[in-house]
Formats: C-alpha cells, structure tokens, sequence
C-alpha cells in the first residue's frame, strides 16, 4: 500500500470551519456556509433508507465526515477513501442540465454523494475487501469504488433521479438529449464506451450519459424494478476485484458481456427510434456552421449578416467567435474560458460583450471565482469589471450592469458598483438564471428558479436598493431554459422542453402567445432573432456536437402552444421572501465547535510492509557481496478530513536489526512543510582500497538524517493558455556509512575507516513552470507553450566525505504548426552537470537507444526534436478483460547528446515509432511506445521502448 494517498490541502487562510457531530454523518463546514450544511445533511438523512436498499451490504453504522466549503466559485462534489469523507461546495453548479429540476443544489448532490459513499462501504463477507478492510478501511473502500465509471456515476444519476420527483439527469431533456443522438448515430455507443470515461471523444461525461441509461434500463425490466444485479456484481467485485467488473456483471445478468452489450444497444435504439418516429415531422433548419466536435453556444446577432457565439471543440481554441450566416465562416474575437452555463451577453450597442469566467486564486489549487469581464469586440481586448465577485450572467442594462451572484447554494440579483457586487434582491431558495432587459429598457424579463420551477418573470418595481418581480410566463411541466428579446422587443425567444425535448418557442407579448417555432430531433437552444427581424439562429444538438442553425422566422405560421399548457401572471408562485427555516437539529448547529484536526488523526490504515532489492537474487554468494534478505513489518497513516495534516511512518526488521522512516506533513501553512526521519539499508558497489589493492564490493549502505521540505504549486494564469509553477525546497541532513559482514571480512584484509559516520547536508531544490500551454481535446501533446524543468542536489556541507553536486535542466517548447490536424512538434533542450560525487539517473536524459550510456562527471548538453501524430482515436476497450484504448499514435524524433567538455563526442540517434495510449483496470492510466532508433556515431539501430 502506497501511504502517499493521503495528502495535505492548503485552504484560504480566512476560511474557517465547525464541526457538527451526528449519526451516521459528522458535519465539518466553513464558516458561513450553515444554511447549504443545513440542507445537505437533511437531503443526506431522507436519502439515507432509499440508498441502503439500492446498495445494499453496507454496514451499519456508517461514519462519515461530510465537508461543505463555500469559498469556490466552481462547484462539484465528491467522495473520496483517502481519507474517507464526503466534501460538497456550496455553490450550485450552473448546468441546467444537472440542477434545473431540483428545489436546490444540497437537494440534488447529497443524495447523489451518499451512493458514492455507500458503494465504498459495500462488505460482502470474506474476501479481499473484507480482509483488506480489517487494517485499511480507506484501501478497501477504494478497491470497491475500481470500478467502471461509468457504473459507479450511473447508479448515483439513477438514485439523484428518484430522489424528488421530476428531478435528476434522468429527468433533464438536456442530459438525455445525448444519449438519445448517439444510440440513434451511425456510431452508437458499445457497453464499454457507456461505462469509460473517453479521453478524446465527446461528450466527455458521456460515461455519465452511458452509465445512467445502462443501469435504469437494466434496473427497469418490464413492470418490475430491481437492482439485486449490482448488488451481486458489487459483492462479486468487493470480494474478487482481480476478476474485473465484467463477470460481476456477467453474474449479476445472467448474461456474458457481450450478449449484455448487444441486448442493451438494440433495446435503447428500438425505443428512442419509436420515440423518433412519434415526433415526427422535425423541422427543416439550415445549417450555418457544424462539424463534430465543435459546439457553438448562445448566439448573438450583429447584423444581419453576422452572429456572435462562444465555440469549443475538438480542433479549436474556445473562446468568442464572429461567424457568417451565409457562409459559416468565422474570425477569432478572443480566446477566453466561460463559466459552465454559457450565459453571456451582447452589449446594448453591440460593441462588446459581457462574460463571466473563473479565475483561479494562484496560491489556492482549490479556489476558483467568477468573475466579469468586459470584452470589447473591435480588438479581443478584455477589461475585469469585478474583483471577487462571484458573478455570473452578466448583462448592459441602462446604466448598470446587472449580475447573478453566489448566495450559498442560491443566487441573487446584484447590480456592479465599481468592482464590487450590491445586491438587489434577498429572496430565499432562489436561483436567478438570467436577466434581459428589452431592447428599450422599459421591460426587464428575469429566468428564475424557486424551488425547481424555471420561469420566466419581470420586474414589477424597481429602486436603486431592490426590486420586486411578479410572475409573467410558464409552462406547465416544462424547464424554460434561456431568453432573448427580439430587436424591437414584441418578441420574446426562449427554449424550453414543453415535450420532453428542447424546442424554441416565441412569446408575443403583445398577444400573450406562446408561438412554437422548432420540432428537432434532439434538442434546441439560445435562440436569437436578426435585426430584420426575419431569422432565427439557435444551437441544434446533434451527435458529438452543437451546430449552429437558423429558420426563417414566420410567427404568423408557427403553431401556437395550446394555453392549458401556458401560465401567465400570478398563476405562477412569487419569489419567497428571506426567511430563516427552521429544523430539528438547529439546536445541533448551534453548538457546533470549532474544527480541531487531532481528533481525527488516529491511524487510518495500519498495513504490513516488505523490503527486498530483487537485485539481490542475480548476485553470487561471496564474503564481498552483502545480502540484505527480506524486511518485513508494519506501516500506518493518518490525516483529517480538511487535509491539514498528515503522517506516515513504517518500522521493519531486516539483517538483524529495525529500520524504519517517519514523515509528518501540515496544509495549514503555504509551503505546505514537512518533516521526515529515516533510518534505511540499502547495498551499493563500489572499489575498495585494501592491503592486497583495489577490491571490488557490494556493501551495506546505512543512511540516517532528518529532512525539512516544502512545496508550493502557483496557478500564474488560466485562461485557454496556462501558466503554473511549482516550486520545491527539501534541505537534509543525514549520516552514511558501510555495515555488515562484508565490512567486516574487508577490515580484516586491511580496509579502513569503512564505519565511520559520514555526514552532510544536501540542499535539493526542484522547479517546474509552464508558460502559456495549450492543449485541445484531441491534441495528444499541448500545441503551443514553453515547459521548463529542473532539479538540483547540492551537499552544502560535508564531514568526511567529498561534496556532490549536480544539476538538471530541461526546457521543451511547444510549436502550433498542425492544429487542425492535432499534429504536436516539439523542440527541447537539456543540460546536465554534475561531479563524481552525485548520483543522477540519467537513462532519461541521454537520446533514444543510448539508455546504457553512462554519464561520469561533466557538463552535457542535449538538443533534440519530436513530432507526434494522432492515427486513430480509439476510445473504445472490452468490458470482459477490463482494458480500455485511448488513442494510438505516431511519433518521430531526433537527438543529439555532446559533452561540453569535451566538444568532439557526440551521441545522436533519430528513430520514429508508434505509441499507444490505454487504460488497464479502470485507474491505471499507460502510454506505451515502442519504436527504432537509428543510431548515427555507432551506424547501427536499437529498438526502443518507454
């Protein structure tokens, strides 16, 4: 077991945090966060019962620490064995998709984490995990979660989609949108690709996508609903996880994995064809712009013959894009991240656009806040309008400019004053989506969701304090996803699932009709209406990519919806007023205290260790040769759930005596420093000068000290291009020296001074920094930026022995010369110096074929160039034998190696090879490449592998 699993987490200074206790779930929340705590411990608890039956085999009790942050902006929520724990952002994530239907975020993810937690704490009896379970609870709980994701996500999707009616991905047109294009493709999805993440094929949660409909149509048989075939897999895997997932499933079904595949694909094309074919006849739309692969979101017209959108793909920068209607061509405004919702907006005189994106704190990996930012049309050039303002949905109003900010697990209106946020409204469980006023300024229409009813609302009152809104437009039983007004403010276009599926629709607001103006396939979205006021353009979804499409605009055409349908005015619920709710364990909350990481430090796995050099099995028996033999003893870690502290240490006992090394770790400060003592053996060769000469030996090497080391990752810049840094220091002090009977048969032919201590403090620091890299999906290797890297070992101080020095450098640059073609060159240098004293690995350093060189003391230089070349992007494996395929590719190189000392040697090679991106056991990642090196001073070739 490698103790390394748990690490520390730095967090923001300010953010401070309580502890809650309870059953089952120990609450640990930031400060400020109560409320978002609150509501995720109740969604945990009424989950609970439902959860266990779906699981099943789980123990009873259940601890568990569950951690609410609230200072990032980028939500998410997981679960994770080391330690265990549960750890929640407050913040909602923005995806209609994922929340649209839910009463709040607490509501959606707690349910959704608790299956994650459950799953790891499956015990099915005797058997690996049981026995692993019995000094390493964490290990276990991660050898359940080995398991395919796409199964692992599919049961959490399935149970979140239960959990409050209507809600759920399940439930989300705009979830079940893809799997319905891709099983309806000409490439439909194969049972692997349902349950493996893909690493260059959209969509990229489609192990979410896959792995949900899997489970519910085998969890949905006819009228009967049952999941004992995950119980039985799970319990199968818990016991024999060396067997692979795919005879769990086997077991479970009834069926071998193929057949599982065939069985399942051909039901879920039959009834989404039929589903297909009900719908029928789909609207006829122009394509404007559309490949695979590339998504074009939110368009925006400039004139009638322009719209600008944000694009992403597969062979694109992202970022904000002019595109001709007539043509599809578009030009680079600026390369720019959004925010997940896509919810910009067009400046009221159409020169620039307002966007959101996170920007990353640079000493905090884990913070991330949104934030506004003015981009200016003419020239790309972008100007922050926000500092920490956890801002979304920016838009121009008259004289203003109106944002939706983070209020926990809720949003509100706020208005910018400066670069700081004031708030508008103080509603309670309410999720602003979106603000638009009319071209004119008199109207303001406001997408907002109270409780998991999205729709439309406009402002009744407005002061410069606060407003108040009253209902104006919704359908029944049905998500409005987004608005647009049309440029001379009649028309009101949004999208909405009114069947199921995503379809643009117009309100009249003249009238109070609800005009119908899309039937597609899969799904529609952010439509716009062109200044004349005779096209739509809006996003269709079709398989791997969202097109850019448009329709003529005929309202007097256009079907209208039937009004039971429509809810107009006050049929729809007002916006609650703040109010604190209340519960049975308020109290609980109230005594909460402060979080101290020592009460959870007591070991979290204790495990047996083995030492032993296989070396040693090639080596003779010789009074010259020293053997250490087999180490055996015990090893245990710790750390807290808030990640500020963490230890390690191992004792064993080899060639008659303890050995051992102890580590302790804190996250609490920024140089994230640790400590470590050490005690180890290891044997090393060397020549020895005696009475009867040079003799050559293999010794036993003793190594004791003490090690102070720190740690710092910065986050320069994140935006499309980034920039990062780490930076390290490890400062040790240690004593060597010769033991053994090998020793001892050397004194007495004359060796001296073998067992003398020898001591020295070595000062060890490591840098790495990444200058504006770039990498699409589908680049094998980034496109663009420049890497540098390196590390050197320095004896500051000796005591008897003589002093080592050495240096490693190595810069790559990254040259964009095939974008399209995700062709990635790079040219790289290193340099190497080091004396006779250091011990640098170098089979890295040296050029390809030359792995045996051995480098002595001297300054080198290396100098070298390589191209790779996608061939095939697999994203495909088998579920029986659990190895899944990435992506095979192609490379060629050239490298030349020269001492600088001694400027006529050279060592060159050029050589070219395949390589083979891959997965094996559903967590071992591996790129293997295999290839010929010829080599040019020697003239021969030598294969060579990595």
């Amino acid at each position: 077991m490698n103790a390394n699993l748990y690490q520390v987490t730095y967090r923001p200074s300010g953010a401070e945090y309580r502890t809650v206790d309870g059953e089952h779930f120990d609450l640990i929340f930031q400060e400020g966060t109560e409320d978002a705590a609150w509501r995720i411990r109740r969604a945990l608890r009424r989950s609970r019962a439902g959860t266990d039956r779906l699981v099943g085999l789980t123990p009873d009790p259940m601890d568990m620490p569950v951690v609410v942050d609230g200072y990032s902006d980028q939500s998410n929520g997981f679960v994770t064995p080391f330690p265990f724990k549960q750890e929640i952002e407050a913040p909602s994530i923005k995806e209609d998709a994922l929340v649209a239907r839910s009463s709040s975020w607490p509501a959606l993810v707690g349910p959704h984490e608790l299956v994650h937690a459950l799953h790891a704490e499956i015990d099915a009896g005797f058997g690996y995990g049981n026995v692993l379970r019995l000094f390493a609870p964490d290990a276990a709980r991660a050898s359940n979660l080995t398991a395919p994701r796409g199964l692992v996500e599919g049961i959490a999707v399935y149970r979140e989609s239960q959990f409050e009616e209507g809600a759920g991905r399940l439930n989300a047109p705009l979830f079940t949108m893809k799997m319905r294009a891709a099983m309806l493709s000409d490439d439909s999805w194969s049972l692997t690709q349902m349950l493996e993440p893909p690493r260059y094929t959209q969509p990229f949660n489609r192990f979410y996508v896959g792995g949900a409909h899997a489970f519910e149509t085998w969890a949905e048989q006819g009228d009967t609903t049952s999941t004992a075939f995950f119980r039985e897999a799970a319990a199968l895997h818990n016991q024999f996880p060396f067997l692979g997932y795919g005879v769990g499933l086997w077991t479970g079904l009834g069926q071998w994995p193929g057949a599982i595949d065939e069985d399942l694909r051909t039901a879920l094309r039959a009834r989404y064809q039929r589903e297909l074919n009900r719908r029928k006849p789909f609207t006829d739309t122009k394509t404007i712009a559309g490949r695979t692969g590339r998504n074009y979101r939110r368009p925006y017209w400039l004139d009638e013959d322009t719209v600008v959108a944000y694009l992403h793909g597969y062979d694109v920068r992202r970022g904000f894009y002019r595109i001709d209607v007539e043509t599809g061509e578009r030009s680079l405004i600026r390369v720019q991240t959004i925010t997940e919702d896509y919810t910009y907006s067009l400046g009221r005189d159409t020169s620039a656009l307002y966007a959101s994106r996170y920007v990353p704190d640079p000493w905090v990996p884990t913070q991330d806040i949104a934030e506004v930012e003015h981009v200016d049309l003419t020239d790309g050039t972008a100007t922050r309008l926000t500092d920490g303002g956890r801002a979304f949905a920016p838009v121009e109003a008259p004289g203003a400019v109106w944002v939706v900010q983070n209020d926990g697990p809720f949003t509100q209106w706020a208005t910018l004053e400066g670069k700081r946020t004031r708030p508008l409204t103080n509603f309670e469980r309410t999720r602003f989506q979106q603000i638009a006023p009319s071209p004119s300024g008199n109207t303001v229409a406001v997408l907002l969701n109270v409780d998991g009813s999205q729709r439309l609302y406009r402002v009744d009152h407005r002061r410069r304090d606060a407003v108040r809104l009253r209902p104006w437009l919704g359908l029944k039983d049905a998500i409005i996803y987004d608005v647009c007004w049309g440029p001379e403010g009649r028309y009101l276009l949004f999208s909405a699932d009114l069947t199921g599926v995503a379809n643009v629709f117009a309100f009249d607001t003249q009238t109070n009709d609800v005009l119908r103006l899309t039937n597609v396939p899969f799904g529609a979205l952010e439509p716009t209406l062109s200044p004349d006021r005779e096209t739509v353009a809006f996003v269709e979804y079709r398989h791997e990519r969202h097109e850019l499409v448009r329709i003529p605009f005929r309202p007097e055409a256009a079907p209208t919806v039937d009004p039971s349908r429509v809810i107009l005015g006050t049929e729809t619920p007002r916006p609650p007023p703040r109010r604190p709710e209340s519960g049975a364990d308020d109290q609980e909350f109230a005594d909460g205290r402060s979080y101290e990481a020592w009460r959870h430090l007591a070991p979290r796995a204790i495990y047996p260790t083995l030492a032993y050099d296989p070396d040693e099995l090639d080596l003779a028996d010789s009074p010259l040769v020293e053997k250490l033999g087999v180490g055996v003893g015990l090893g245990l870690a710790g750390n807290d759930p808030l990640g500020r502290w963490r230890y390690q240490g191992n004792a064993y006992w080899q060639e008659g005596r303890v050995w051992g090394t102890a580590t302790v770790q804190s996250g609490r400060w920024l140089l994230r420093p640790s400590l470590t003592v050490f005690n180890t053996p290891e044997t090393v060769s060397t020549r020895i000068r005696t009475s009867q000469g040079p003799r050559a030996a293999r010794l036993g090497f003793e190594e004791r000290g003490v090690s102070l080391g720190t740690r710092l990752p910065v986050r320069l810049q994140s935006n499309v291009y980034r920039s990062v840094a780490t930076l390290s220091l490890q400062t040790k002090y240690r004593q060597t020296r010769f033991f053994g009977d090998t020793v001892e048969a050397l004194k007495q032919a004359g060796a001296a001074r073998l067992t003398r201590w020898r001591d020295r403090v070595t000062v060890s620091p490591q840098a790495l920094f990444g200058y504006r890299l770039q990498q699409n999906p589908r680049d094998v290797v980034p496109n663009q930026g420049l890497a540098l890297r390196a590390a050197a070992e320095v004896d500051a101080w000796t005591d008897g022995v003589s002093p080592s020095r050495a240096l490693l450098a190595e810069a790559d640059v990254y040259l964009p010369l095939g974008l399209r073609s995700h062709t990635g060159v790079r040219i790289g240098a290193g340099f190497l110096t080091q004396n006779e004293g250091a011990v640098v690995g170098t089979s890295g350093f040296v050029p390809r074929g030359y792995e045996e060189l051995s480098l002595g003391a001297g300054s080198f230089l290396r100098l070298g160039a390589e191209v790779t070349q996608p061939l095939w992007y697999i994203d495909d494996g088998s579920t029986l034998v659990p190895v899944y395929a990435k992506a095979l590719y192609s490379y060629g190189f050239g490298q030349t190696l020269t001492s600088v000392t001694d400027a006529g040697s050279f060592s060159s090679s050029v050589g070219a090879g395949i390589g083979l991106q891959f997965r094996f056991f559903y967590v071992l990642d591996f790129d293997l490449q295999i290839g010929v090196a010829a080599r040019l001073e020697p003239g021969d070739a030598e294969l060579v592998w990595r």
